[in-house]
């Protein structure tokens, strides 16, 4: 059962980054618009399920993990992507 998660949050990240690729096209100035647009999409399925109070403490531990992540690549010094998909 988790595998098939894990599978299944590989697969849509996979499809949502080539959505992303084929949205901006070459076009570094639509890459925030089009980041601004996953972000609304993703709120409002967080807010569907877990509902307004949920949902926002998940942002705010996505939040953190921003801040963590960062301070792991700045002392290893990795230029990757930061999840692995």
């Amino acid at each position: 059962m988790v595998n098939q998660k894990i599978n299944k949050v590989a697969e849509v990240m996979k499809k949502a980054e080539e959505l992303v690729m084929k949205e901006i096209n070459g076009k570094p100035e639509d890459q925030l618009v089009v980041a601004a647009g996953l972000m609304a999409v993703t709120r409002n399925l967080y807010i569907q399920t877990l509902g307004p109070e949920e949902a926002q403490k998940v942002f705010e531990v996505m939040i953190d993990s921003f801040i963590i992540a960062d301070e792991i690549y700045l002392e290893v010094g990795q230029n990757g992507k930061p999840t692995i998909h």
